[in-house]
């Protein structure tokens, strides 16, 4: 398997990608240095290699649900439904992204579609 060293966050910090995640241009494995971030995003397409790590929409979930829980407690606040707001934009997007692939016959492929 071949490897790219990728730096990333700081300078002291370097992650390395797969063949897969230089064509994807991204790390599907990210890890913070204090250890607290630990999440395996998806790597490759699920029809070809079957499900290996998380979807974006679902990492999104995850901060929604928190914020909503903010929402419903002391520290509901102005700033707080913003943010909900644009995540809840930003998963649109991605539904919006895996429509517009379904319609194109490339979901689930490592095919690029047209936007």
């Amino acid at each position: 398997m071949s490897y790219l060293m990728l730096r990333i966050l700081e300078e002291d910090e370097y992650i390395m990608l797969t063949e897969q995640e230089k064509k994807d241009g991204s790390p599907a494995h990210i890890v913070s240095k204090d250890g607290f971030i630990n999440i395996k995003f998806q790597l490759g397409p699920i029809k070809e290699v079957g499900v290996n790590g998380t979807q974006i929409d679902s990492v999104i979930d995850v901060v929604i649900n928190r914020l909503e829980g903010f929402q419903k407690g002391p520290f509901e606040c102005m700033e707080n439904l913003n943010a909900i707001t644009h995540l809840m934009e930003a998963k649109n997007a991605l539904q919006s992204r895996t429509k517009k692939r379904e319609d194109q016959g490339v979901e689930g492929l490592d095919e690029k579609h047209v936007s």
